[in-house]
C-alpha cells in the first residue's frame, strides 16, 4: 500500500512539473497583474483534488487569480447563468451537449476559435459557433460491482426483464443533466413512438431517482442498489485510486450517447483576454494529458494516447449522440419531460 501511495505522490508531482514547465514556456512573457478570473464549473472539475493539482500552475504563468463558484451539476450551472445577471464570470466548464440548444439561445457565451481546436475530432464539435468548446467526454453506462449482481443487462431489451426489480439507480432530468442525457438516449434509440414504451418496461426495475450524481452513486457505493447510470470511465477512478477492478461498465448493445463537456468564455466577462489563455490552457496537451488520469474521463484531443486501464472500458458499436439534432432536443424536450413524469412519477 505503501508503495502505491508513493507512486501516486510521485505521479502528481511529474505531472505537475511537466505541465508547469511546457506551458510556461509559451506564456511566460504574460502577465495580467494579479487579476482575477472568474470560474464556474461543476463537481467534475473539482474530482478529488484536481483543481488544486492545476489551477496554481495557471495562476503563476500569468501572475492572476483564478476563484471558484462550484456547482453540483449541469443544470443547476445553467439556472444560475440565466437567472442571475449581477454575477461575476468569466469562464464557464461544465455545460454539456444535452443542454446546447438552450445555452445557445440564451446568447450566453462569446466564440473564440481556441488555439488547439484543429486537434479535436469532429465527432466533439457540437457548436460550429466556437462558444461552446468541448474539453472532455465519455459515454453513458451501466456501472456494476461484479460481486453484486451475477450478469449486468447487455441490452435496453434486458434491462426491462424482472430479475433486475429494483435494482437500477437512475438521475432525474430535471435535475441531473446525466438524467437528462439518458431520456435523450432513450428517444434517440426506440424513436418518440417507441421511448415512453422502454420507461413503461423498466419502471419497475428502478430502485430510486436521484437527483444527482452523488447522490445516486453514494447509493450505490453503499450497495442500495448494483446498477447504477454512470459515466463508462467512472470505473477508472476505483481502478486507479482504490486498486480495485470489481467494479465494471455495461453499455447497452443497440448504441450509446456520449456527454460531451466544454468551457465557453461568458458574454459578460470583463477579462476576455485571460479567460481566452485559460480555454487555450484547457485544450493544452499538457492539460489534456491528465484529464483522464485525475477527472476520469476522455480527452477531448486526438494528440492524447490513453493508458492501458481505458481499454477495459466496454467498446461502443452505435453512437446515438448526433442522432437528434440540437434544435430537436430543444424543442421538443419538454415534452419528452413532461411524456416521462407521467409514467415515472406516477
Amino acid at each position: 500500500m505503501n508503495k502505491i501511495i508513493w507512486l501516486l505522490i510521485l505521479t502528481l508531482i511529474l505531472l505537475t512539473l511537466i505541465l508547469s514547465g511546457c506551458f510556461l514556456k509559451k506564456k511566460q512573457q504574460e502577465d495580467f497583474s494579479e487579476d482575477t478570473l472568474h470560474l464556474f464549473a461543476t463537481e467534475v472539475f473539482l474530482n478529488d483534488t484536481f483543481y488544486s493539482e492545476t489551477m496554481p500552475i495557471f495562476e503563476n504563468i500569468f501572475n492572476c487569480r483564478v476563484e471558484l463558484t462550484n456547482f453540483p451539476n449541469a443544470t443547476v450551472l445553467l439556472d444560475e447563468l440565466t437567472n442571475n445577471d449581477s454575477i461575476e464570470v468569466d469562464v464557464v466548464f461544465g455545460l454539456d451537449n444535452t443542454l446546447l440548444y438552450r445555452t445557445l439561445q440564451e446568447s450566453l457565451f462569446t466564440a473564440y476559435e481556441a488555439q488547439n481546436l484543429k486537434y479535436i475530432p469532429k465527432e466533439y464539435i457540437i457548436d460550429k459557433t466556437n462558444q461552446m468548446i468541448p474539453i472532455c467526454s465519455s459515454p453513458l453506462a451501466f456501472i456494476y460491482n461484479d460481486q453484486s449482481i451475477e450478469k449486468a443487462p447487455e441490452t435496453f431489451g434486458e434491462m426491462q426483464d424482472g430479475i433486475f426489480k429494483d435494482k437500477i439507480i437512475l438521475l432525474n432530468p430535471h435535475t441531473s443533466s446525466l438524467g437528462r442525457a439518458m431520456l435523450i438516449w432513450s428517444v434517440a434509440a426506440f424513436g418518440e413512438n417507441g421511448y415512453s414504451h422502454f420507461w413503461k418496461s423498466v419502471k419497475e426495475n428502478i430502485f430510486t431517482i436521484a437527483d444527482d450524481q452523488e447522490e445516486g452513486y453514494n447509493m450505490f457505493l453503499a450497495a442500495q442498489a448494483p446498477l447504477i447510470q454512470a459515466y463508462s470511465s467512472s470505473i477508472i477512478y476505483h481502478i486507479k485510486q482504490e486498486a480495485t477492478d470489481r467494479f465494471k461498465a455495461t453499455i447497452p448493445q443497440e448504441g450509446c450517447f456520449k456527454v460531451i463537456k466544454t468551457a465557453g468564455i461568458a458574454a459578460r466577462s470583463e477579462n476576455v483576454e485571460l479567460a481566452k489563455h485559460f480555454i487555450d490552457f484547457l485544450l493544452s496537451d499538457d492539460f489534456q494529458t491528465i484529464v483522464p488520469e485525475r477527472m476520469w474521463m476522455y480527452p477531448c484531443s486526438k494528440n492524447i494516447k490513453l493508458n492501458n486501464d481505458y481499454e477495459l472500458l466496454p467498446a461502443v458499436k452505435n453512437d446515438y449522440t448526433s442522432q437528434l439534432s440540437s434544435r430537436t432536443v430543444g424543442r421538443r424536450i419538454s415534452a419528452w419531460l413532461k411524456r416521462w413524469d407521467s409514467i415515472m412519477l406516477k
